[in-house]
Order: C-alpha cells, then structure tokens, then sequence
C-alpha cells in the first residue's frame, strides 16, 4: 500500500466510528421508538444489543491485537475488524435505546401512588 493513501484509511475508520457508527444508532432507534419491525420486543433488541456489543468489542480488541504493518496483508484485515466493529457497534447503541426505553416504562408503571401527602 502506497503510503500517499494512509490518510484515507484513517478517514475511513473516523468516519464509521464517528458518522456511520451514531447515523445507525440513530437510525435503529428511531424504527423501535416506531415499532417499525412488529416482531421484535425489548427481549429481543436485548439480545441483538448484546450480541452486536459483545462482537463489536472482539473485533475492535482483534484489531488492536493485530498491529499489523502498512506494508503486510495482515493491515486489510485489521482495517476490516475496526470498520465492522464499528458498525456492530452502532448497532448495539442503537439495539440499546428500546431496552432503556422498556425499563424505563416498566419502572414508571410499577411506582406506588403516593396520593396521601396530608398526613406527612
């Protein structure tokens, strides 16, 4: 690889970490704020959550594992884990957001009215 086009690399791993990464956050929880898949409930994002979190964090640890060189092979695979793990780990905040959403909804509901302030 042509050292002249490192910078594109680099680019392109700030990019999806930063961009790509948060735009299918945004995007994921918007379509279960929606209900867009009727089949999926929080029990279900829960597990895609931490599937996705669990497999981003692996490639993102293998990639810094690899510390490969420009000059080997071995950089395309590290640049590989680092874009796919970044966008498993859009996935896993965006998997998050209905599940927080769910808790919080559940916590709502299970408070004790307190509609007896006067004898305090």
């Amino acid at each position: 690889m042509n050292p002249d086009y490192l910078w594109l690399t680099g680019a392109l791993q700030l990019l999806t970490l930063f961009v790509v990464g948060p735009v299918i956050a945004i995007a994921v929880a918007y379509g279960a704020l929606r209900r867009k898949p009727q089949n999926f409930n929080p029990q279900r994002y829960g597990m895609l959550c931490v599937a996705s979190g669990v497999s981003a964090s692996f490639l993102l640890v293998l990639a810094k594992w690899i510390n490969a060189d420009v000059r080997t092979p071995q950089y395309f695979l590290q640049l590989a884990c680092v874009l796919l793990g970044g966008l498993l780990l859009g996935v896993g905040v965006g998997c998050f957001f209905p599940v927080l959403l769910h808790v919080w909804r559940w916590h709502g509901t299970t408070r004790l009215a307190d509609y007896n302030q006067t004898e305090r």
